[in-house]
């Protein structure tokens, strides 16, 4: 029962760590739209800022961490803490030196570049060079972070993103002036606090690690065991995670080479408004199951891994299909209400607003992505993701390229192509995951595709509710300003959370029950007939 209760105390702190980080965003990206709009100078920083954050997925919180997570936590109920903190040491020493190696590497060519060409393409290159060893800190924070959380230690790693923002905002505030009014050279101040700010984010994580006993010691031993099978866990990991960090790679230098300025702003805005609810559920949900799933594949006991893995996606559906209407819905109002002022202005809402509608449809299928894909490595299984990526990354590129080099497409759709490739590749890649995912764990899923039909009924209620809230503030509140703009916002959410539980109750949804710790399954329950195959 405690092991039970744990799970969702665990995301109720990730949860709230992640409002308090997710709000302090919103207000950096406020402030940020205010100061840069969707200019070119915003649009370099946004294509320069994917690159460290492709390494922080793929060495960071990525596949470094889901292998690593699996297996210290085999070592800690197998082998014991000292044998574990070894392997900790082996781990971060041999991360440190890999990163330290590409962060040179990196540096060298990208001030190389940026040297000649295209002023745009040059400013991206030095933008690039400033923010690389930013992706040396992170990778170590996504590390530790993991460590942490496999000792069931997760608020100081649920924070650490809000010392980002904080050096985020003061750096627009205190650097960027210092750097004249050109918007050109004022980027650069923020590319400086972002970099401090990774520096900030590993400081606050090292003291707690101490105080759980971890001694580091300087340790490269690729022969040790548990080293090695976090490589060969890592190899597909890293494969899979690259076929998504490339694609929004791909997508934002499209943009930037093809569709005009403020289309990888638009990405930008759209994306940080979807990863909201994403990153408030569905990347909470994501983090605290792991090291259950883990310890309940470890200990064969699979019928309680399948029953985690059905309420994790039961709470998605009931999460996720309101808020992917109510981004929908209420998009115009939403993104002029946070960002529409100064250097932000109506053109760049209705931009974003477009981009927005399409990156909304695959929210359920983000959510979904990140609980689902956790069960594979839990099982130590990171190859099936790989081979689900990999056919969407092909879908989604393909998708891509036609967006921008067919003309009529290119026209109609815009940036808003790109997002809707993403969405869709997603659905593909959750679907071939959930085919697997039946055939290693075998057993009933009925229970969560009952709970997704009773949801989507309750969210078109929702939905016809917020439509005729929108209407009526149209007529009461007509006007572009913000006093219009912020009832048009505010009383069609209320109206639509009001509308999406009773009518979730009328359909027989019980959210306390779901809600419930004692919801979540036994982790003890036994292997099913079968067992994994």
């Amino acid at each position: 029962m405690r092991e039970r209760g744990q799970l969702l105390k665990n995301a109720g702190i990730v949860s709230s760590a992640t409002m308090v980080s997710r709000v302090l965003g919103l207000i950096r990206d406020i402030a940020t739209a205010s100061i840069f709009g969707t200019s070119a100078a915003w649009d370099a920083f946004v294509v320069a800022f994917t690159i460290p954050n492709l390494f922080r997925r793929l060495f960071g919180e990525g596949a470094m961490t889901a292998a690593f997570v699996p297996v210290f936590t085999g070592y800690l109920e197998g082998k014991g803490r000292a044998e574990a903190w070894k392997l900790a040491s082996v781990v971060i020493s041999t991360l440190a030196v890999v990163l330290a190696a590409l962060v040179l590497a990196g540096m060298a060519v990208c001030w190389a570049l940026a040297s000649w060409g295209r002023e745009e393409s040059a400013l991206v290159f030095g933008l690039s060079g400033v923010m690389l060893p930013y992706l040396f800190f992170i990778c170590l924070v996504g590390l530790i972070a993991g460590l942490l959380n496999s000792l069931r230690h997760f608020t100081v790693p649920a924070f650490s993103p809000v010392v980002l923002n904080i050096a985020w905002l003061a750096a627009l505030f205190v650097i960027c002036p210092l750097y004249g009014p050109r918007l050109e050279d004022r980027i650069f101040g923020l590319a400086l606090g972002v970099l401090a700010g990774g520096v900030a984010q590993l400081a606050v994580q090292i003291p707690v690690l101490y105080r759980r006993g971890f001694r580091f010691r300087f340790m490269l031993d690729f022969r040790h065991p548990g080293m090695r099978r976090i490589i060969l866990l890592m190899g597909p990991g890293i494969v899979g995670l690259a076929v998504f960090q490339l694609n929004t790679l791909v997508d934002r230098v499209l943009a930037i080479g093809f569709l005009g300025e403020g289309a990888p702003s638009a990405l930008y805005y759209a994306n940080r408004l979807v990863q909201l609810p994403l990153g408030l559920f569905g990347a909470a949900l994501a983090t605290v199951i792991l090291p259950l799933l883990s310890s309940q594949a470890a200990g064969a006991r699979f019928a309680g891994l399948r029953e985690t893995y059905l309420r994790s996606m039961k709470l998605i559906f009931l999460v996720g299909l309101p808020s992917t209407m109510g981004l929908i819905l209420l998009r115009r109002p939403l993104i002029g209400a946070l960002f529409q002022r100064n250097q932000f202005d109506s053109a760049s809402v209705q931009a974003t607003a477009w981009v927005l509608l399409y990156y909304s449809l695959g929210l359920v299928a983000f959510m979904g992505l990140k609980v689902t894909s956790q069960v594979f490595y839990a099982l130590q299984r990171p190859g099936i993701p790989v081979r689900a990526g990999l056919a969407a990354m092909a879908f989604n590129l393909a998708c891509n390229l036609a967006v921008v080099f067919i003309p009529p497409l290119r026209d109609g759709l815009g940036a808003g192509g790109l997002a809707l490739s993403t969405a869709l590749a997603a659905f593909i890649n959750l679907g071939l995951l959930l085919k697997f995912l039946r055939a290693k764990v075998p057993g009933s899923y009925r229970p969560m595709w009952e709970l997704l039909g009773r949801a989507a009924a309750a969210t078109a209620v929702m939905s016809g509710a917020c439509v005729g809230a929108i209407f009526l503030c149209g007529r009461l509140f007509p006007g572009e300003g913000l006093s219009a703009r912020l009832p048009t916002l505010g009383i069609p959410l209320a109206a639509s959370l009001g509308v999406y539980w009773a009518s979730s109750r009328l359909l027989g949804i019980d959210f306390r029950k779901e809600f419930h710790p004692r919801a979540v399954p036994d982790a003890n329950a036994g292997p099913p007939a079968g067992g994994v195959q």
